[in-house]
Protein backbone atom coordinates (compact mmCIF):
# COMPACT_ATOMS: atom_id res chain seq x y z
CA UNK A 1 0.00 0.00 0.00
CA UNK A 2 0.81 3.43 -1.16
CA UNK A 3 0.43 6.00 2.04
CA UNK A 4 1.54 9.32 2.52
CA UNK A 5 2.22 8.76 6.04
CA UNK A 6 1.72 12.62 6.89
CA UNK A 7 -1.40 13.10 5.77
CA UNK A 8 -2.70 9.92 7.16
CA UNK A 9 -1.23 10.38 10.43
CA UNK A 10 -3.21 13.80 10.40
CA UNK A 11 -6.26 12.41 9.39
CA UNK A 12 -6.24 9.46 11.96
CA UNK A 13 -5.54 12.31 14.20
CA UNK A 14 -9.41 13.81 13.54
CA UNK A 15 -10.47 10.25 13.92
CA UNK A 16 -11.02 9.49 10.31
CA UNK A 17 -11.51 5.42 10.07
CA UNK A 18 -10.38 4.85 7.26
CA UNK A 19 -6.74 6.84 8.27
CA UNK A 20 -6.61 4.60 11.35
CA UNK A 21 -7.20 1.49 9.18
CA UNK A 22 -4.26 2.58 6.60
CA UNK A 23 -1.71 2.89 9.62
CA UNK A 24 -2.43 -0.17 11.03
CA UNK A 25 -2.62 -2.23 7.60
CA UNK A 26 0.64 -1.07 6.51
CA UNK A 27 2.13 -1.23 10.42
CA UNK A 28 0.33 -3.97 12.47
CA UNK A 29 2.18 -6.99 10.23
CA UNK A 30 5.54 -5.56 11.33
CA UNK A 31 4.55 -5.06 14.51
CA UNK A 32 2.62 -8.46 15.14
CA UNK A 33 5.76 -10.06 13.72
CA UNK A 34 8.39 -8.34 16.30
CA UNK A 35 6.08 -9.12 19.33
CA UNK A 36 5.66 -12.75 17.99
CA UNK A 37 9.68 -13.14 17.82
CA UNK A 38 9.81 -11.69 21.51
CA UNK A 39 7.70 -13.57 23.28
CA UNK A 40 7.13 -16.60 21.22
CA UNK A 41 3.27 -16.87 21.80
CA UNK A 42 1.13 -16.48 19.08
CA UNK A 43 -2.31 -15.31 20.99
CA UNK A 44 0.50 -13.21 23.35
CA UNK A 45 1.62 -11.54 20.08
CA UNK A 46 -1.90 -10.95 19.07
CA UNK A 47 -2.86 -9.31 22.30
CA UNK A 48 0.58 -7.19 22.60
CA UNK A 49 0.10 -6.22 19.40
CA UNK A 50 -3.12 -4.94 19.65
CA UNK A 51 -2.51 -3.13 23.23
CA UNK A 52 0.71 -1.09 21.28
CA UNK A 53 -1.92 -0.11 18.52
CA UNK A 54 -4.25 1.15 21.25
CA UNK A 55 -1.58 3.03 22.74
CA UNK A 56 -0.47 4.65 19.46
CA UNK A 57 -3.73 6.07 19.00
CA UNK A 58 -3.93 7.27 22.40
CA UNK A 59 -0.46 9.10 21.62
CA UNK A 60 -1.33 10.04 18.11
CA UNK A 61 -2.45 13.16 18.92
CA UNK A 62 0.17 14.28 20.85
CA UNK A 63 2.70 12.96 18.65
CA UNK A 64 5.31 15.28 16.89
CA UNK A 65 5.46 14.44 13.32
CA UNK A 66 9.03 14.15 12.44
CA UNK A 67 9.44 12.16 9.23
CA UNK A 68 8.52 8.21 8.80
CA UNK A 69 11.87 7.07 10.08
CA UNK A 70 11.33 8.79 13.71
CA UNK A 71 7.37 7.69 13.38
CA UNK A 72 8.70 4.16 12.96
CA UNK A 73 11.19 4.54 15.97
CA UNK A 74 8.59 5.81 17.56
CA UNK A 75 6.03 2.70 17.12
CA UNK A 76 8.40 0.54 18.29
CA UNK A 77 9.29 2.17 21.52
CA UNK A 78 6.06 1.79 22.00
CA UNK A 79 6.05 -1.75 20.69
CA UNK A 80 8.93 -2.53 23.10
CA UNK A 81 7.65 -1.21 26.17
CA UNK A 82 4.21 -3.38 25.98
CA UNK A 83 6.34 -6.40 25.32
CA UNK A 84 8.76 -5.74 28.61
CA UNK A 85 5.42 -4.61 30.19
CA UNK A 86 3.94 -8.17 29.42
CA UNK A 87 6.38 -10.25 30.31
CA UNK A 88 6.54 -8.85 33.93
CA UNK A 89 2.84 -8.83 34.46
CA UNK A 90 2.38 -12.01 33.26
CA UNK A 91 6.23 -13.36 34.21
CA UNK A 92 6.50 -14.50 30.78
CA UNK A 93 9.34 -16.64 30.21
CA UNK A 94 11.28 -14.83 27.11
CA UNK A 95 11.09 -17.34 24.23
CA UNK A 96 12.02 -16.42 21.32
CA UNK A 97 10.20 -18.62 18.11
CA UNK A 98 11.60 -19.28 15.12
CA UNK A 99 9.06 -21.27 14.22
CA UNK A 100 9.21 -21.60 10.43
CA UNK A 101 6.22 -19.36 9.65
CA UNK A 102 8.34 -16.61 10.88
CA UNK A 103 9.90 -14.67 7.84
CA UNK A 104 13.22 -12.28 7.98
CA UNK A 105 11.95 -9.38 6.57
CA UNK A 106 15.27 -7.60 6.14
CA UNK A 107 16.77 -7.07 2.50
CA UNK A 108 19.11 -10.02 3.12
CA UNK A 109 16.36 -12.42 4.31
CA UNK A 110 15.84 -15.17 1.54
CA UNK A 111 20.14 -15.51 1.78
CA UNK A 112 19.55 -15.51 5.39
CA UNK A 113 17.42 -18.14 5.53
CA UNK A 114 19.01 -20.13 3.36
CA UNK A 115 22.18 -20.31 5.54
CA UNK A 116 20.40 -20.79 8.65
CA UNK A 117 19.26 -24.35 8.40
CA UNK A 118 19.12 -25.23 12.56
CA UNK A 119 16.23 -22.48 13.58
CA UNK A 120 16.72 -24.24 16.98
CA UNK A 121 20.42 -23.49 17.45
CA UNK A 122 19.90 -19.96 16.19
CA UNK A 123 17.20 -19.18 18.54
CA UNK A 124 19.10 -20.71 21.22
CA UNK A 125 21.98 -18.45 20.54
CA UNK A 126 19.86 -14.98 20.45
CA UNK A 127 18.80 -16.05 23.89
CA UNK A 128 22.75 -15.52 25.13
CA UNK A 129 22.72 -12.40 23.54
CA UNK A 130 22.74 -9.07 26.02
CA UNK A 131 19.44 -7.09 25.41
CA UNK A 132 20.70 -4.68 23.55
CA UNK A 133 22.22 -6.91 21.34
CA UNK A 134 18.91 -8.87 21.02
CA UNK A 135 16.87 -5.63 20.55
CA UNK A 136 18.95 -4.54 17.30
CA UNK A 137 19.24 -7.98 16.15
CA UNK A 138 15.20 -8.60 16.42
CA UNK A 139 14.50 -4.89 15.07
CA UNK A 140 17.02 -5.00 12.10
CA UNK A 141 16.08 -8.38 10.88
CA UNK A 142 12.88 -9.33 12.10
CA UNK A 143 11.40 -5.94 12.25
CA UNK A 144 12.97 -5.12 8.98
CA UNK A 145 13.72 -1.44 9.73
CA UNK A 146 17.31 0.48 8.67
CA UNK A 147 20.38 1.14 10.82
CA UNK A 148 18.47 4.52 11.41
CA UNK A 149 15.43 3.47 12.22
CA UNK A 150 16.74 1.38 15.16
CA UNK A 151 18.54 4.09 16.24
CA UNK A 152 15.57 6.33 16.13
CA UNK A 153 13.84 3.66 18.28
CA UNK A 154 16.50 2.98 20.51
CA UNK A 155 17.33 6.41 20.96
CA UNK A 156 20.94 5.96 20.26
CA UNK A 157 23.38 7.29 17.28
CA UNK A 158 23.70 5.18 14.16
CA UNK A 159 27.31 4.05 14.83
CA UNK A 160 26.52 3.10 18.74
CA UNK A 161 23.93 0.41 16.24
CA UNK A 162 26.40 -0.49 14.31
CA UNK A 163 28.56 -1.18 16.83
CA UNK A 164 25.85 -3.51 18.58
CA UNK A 165 24.88 -5.65 15.27
CA UNK A 166 28.58 -5.90 15.04
CA UNK A 167 29.33 -7.80 18.29
CA UNK A 168 25.53 -9.42 17.90
CA UNK A 169 26.46 -10.96 14.87
CA UNK A 170 30.45 -11.63 15.99
CA UNK A 171 28.67 -13.54 18.95
CA UNK A 172 26.10 -15.15 17.12
CA UNK A 173 28.74 -16.54 14.78
CA UNK A 174 30.76 -17.60 17.52
CA UNK A 175 28.13 -19.39 19.31
CA UNK A 176 26.93 -21.31 16.29
CA UNK A 177 30.63 -22.59 15.52
CA UNK A 178 30.59 -23.88 18.67
CA UNK A 179 27.23 -25.37 18.31
CA UNK A 180 28.63 -27.14 14.87
CA UNK A 181 31.58 -29.03 16.92
CA UNK A 182 29.26 -30.70 19.00
CA UNK A 183 26.57 -31.80 16.61
CA UNK A 184 27.32 -34.16 13.51
CA UNK A 185 26.29 -32.98 9.99
CA UNK A 186 22.72 -34.40 8.38
CA UNK A 187 19.46 -32.89 6.93
CA UNK A 188 18.35 -30.21 9.67
CA UNK A 189 21.42 -29.56 11.48
CA UNK A 190 24.04 -26.63 10.96
CA UNK A 191 26.14 -27.51 7.92
CA UNK A 192 29.64 -26.61 7.30
CA UNK A 193 30.60 -23.27 7.59
CA UNK A 194 27.32 -21.93 8.31
CA UNK A 195 28.59 -19.84 11.14
CA UNK A 196 30.39 -17.95 8.93
CA UNK A 197 28.20 -17.88 6.09
CA UNK A 198 25.76 -16.41 9.01
CA UNK A 199 28.34 -13.41 9.50
CA UNK A 200 28.58 -13.13 5.85
CA UNK A 201 24.81 -12.45 4.87
CA UNK A 202 24.27 -10.11 7.99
Amino acid sequence: MCLDLPATIARAREGHPQAIDDLHAVYAPRIRQYCYVRLGDRQAAEDSAQEVFINIWKALPTMEYQGERAFIGWMYTIAYHVVVSYIRRRKHRLHLSLTPDIQLIDGKSSDLARTICDREALRHALTQLTGDQLQVITLRFFGGLSTAEVAEALNRTDGAIKLLQHRAIKRLQQLLAINEEHREVNGGLVSPNRAQEFAAVL
